[in-house]
């Protein structure tokens, strides 16, 4: 029998092999963090809604002239407001997927006042007139009510032309 039957054998590998699949995975990596911000605003993790928050900061603060601890404090702020979910809608972040950018937040008031301090906030929602409202039991019931009664009268006309 042959001594060398049942041992493991070692292959060698190569270098270049091991590099390929370490520049593959590199790559592999590289391509899913830059396909996770070309998601939709709802479809973002938190910590990429915070990154994105931070450069929308950091786009609007020149405007504003904010100084750094405002940006910190204005972060601060936007951060709570997103863990109280008012910065979870679309209709709320006005976010561009193909430059994976906040290009505005609707209700978002920034302003210097005249003592040169910087305000924030979210403006109060304004009522809608136009909207339908919804229909009360009481009406679904009355309404409801009155077609039977209407039904009743096409019967009973029905009837009185086929007894004429």
């Amino acid at each position: 029998m042959d001594a060398h039957r049942h041992k493991t054998q070692k292959r060698s590998s190569t270098e270049s092999s091991n590099s390929d699949k370490e520049d593959t995975f590199k790559t592999l990596l590289e391509d899913s963090a830059r396909e996770a911000y070309s998601r939709p605003w709802h479809r973002l993790e938190r910590g990429l809604r915070l990154n994105r928050i931070r450069l929308y900061i950091e786009g609007i603060a020149p405007q504003y002239s904010m100084t750094k601890d405002e940006k910190e404090a204005f972060f601060v702020y936007l951060q709570k407001a997103l863990d109280k979910k008012l910065l979870n809608t679309l209709k709320v972040v006005q976010y561009e997927q193909d430059t994976q950018q906040i290009y505005t937040i609707k209700g978002l008031d920034i302003k210097r006042n005249a003592e040169g301090t910087i305000r924030w906030g979210f403006s109060a929602k304004k009522q809608r007139t136009d909207i339908t409202r919804k229909k009360k039991k009481e009406d679904i019931n009355t309404q409801s009510a009155s077609s039977d009664i209407n039904h009743n009268k096409i019967d009973n006309n029905s009837v009185v032309e086929s007894s004429v």
